[in-house]
């Protein structure tokens, strides 16, 4: 983790020069105490850390290209279960392009490969990528259609899935975005307060490896929900953005292996969340 820190520093470092346009983030969150509804153990919660820095940031004519470095480090609370007993990193390198094809199109494409891991050793198993490839027909009041195709470990896995929806401005201070996979209002309360709710996939997908006393071995740890929730960014001081969220996880399951390499499965129940954080925009 501290190579993984010292890597980032140093890479935005040597990128300074492109970070115009870009963000930097710090947060930290949490889940709350619940039962399972179903599934080995008595009360279940997750915390979370995420920190992402900025790579570079580049536009010309009809193209512009941006790239981030990422670390999300996710730690379960199974209580009365042996699975899913360590911290999980997903270290990866967000990337994002799009062009202007015309007046009215625009083709968008975010590429994410990143590592999923426990800390142990690292293989191809422990290789995963996020993409998205999107085209949005905008209209002329500033809205648009998006179609596409998605590929997000927030569902707890690497499936296929559509990208639908439509964004357009509901008022003068509202921004509306409808769809699949994420719906995201925002109101502009003042020129230093906004708000906003969402509702989105937050889960993951993490390689594991297990030692029993005969053999050790490499599996899946699998974690999905939705979150639905509501938020503040606040404009503190110069280029320093303050943000605050909470709300409800829906439809949570965690899929993971015990201490003797057998498979378990779960189901949370409904609960609280919360996140806190500050962004640094250049």
């Amino acid at each position: 983790m501290l190579a993984a820190a010292l890597f980032m520093v140093n890479s935005a470092q040597a990128a300074k020069q492109n970070m115009q346009g870009q963000e930097a983030g710090l947060y930290i969150g949490g889940e709350g105490v619940g039962s399972l509804d179903s599934g080995p153990g008595s009360k279940f919660s997750a915390s979370h850390k995420y920190i992402t820095l900025p790579l570079e940031s580049k536009s010309q004519r009809s193209e512009a290209f941006s790239s981030h470095i990422h670390l999300d480090m996710t730690k379960f609370d199974w209580r009365g279960a042996t699975g899913a007993r360590k911290e999980y990193l997903w270290l990866s390198m967000p990337i994002h392009y799009q062009q202007q094809r015309s007046e009215n199109t625009l083709f968008l494409v975010d590429l994410e490969p990143g590592l999923m891991t426990d800390g142990g050793s690292i293989d191809m198993d422990h290789i995963g990528l996020n993409a998205n490839i999107v085209g949005r027909r905008l209209w002329r009041n500033g809205g648009y259609w998006q179609f596409g195709l998605t590929v997000d470990r927030s569902f707890g896995d690497h499936d296929l899935r559509p990208i639908l929806g439509m964004g357009w401005q509901a008022s003068k201070r509202t921004w509306v975005e409808l769809g699949f996979p994420k719906i995201n209002v925002q109101h502009q309360l003042s020129s230093a307060l906004q708000s906003y709710f969402i509702f989105k996939p937050a889960g993951g997908v993490w390689q594991e490896e297990i030692k029993t006393a005969t053999a050790k071995e490499s599996v899946k740890l699998k974690y999905r929900n939705w979150q639905l929730g509501m938020g503040i960014n606040f404009h503190w001081r110069g280029a320093i953005w303050l943000n605050t969220e909470f709300g409800q996880l829906r439809n949570r399951r965690i899929s993971a292996y015990d201490a003797t390499a057998v498979a378990v499965k779960a189901t949370p129940s409904q609960s609280r969340y919360w996140r806190i954080g500050a962004s640094f925009k250049y």
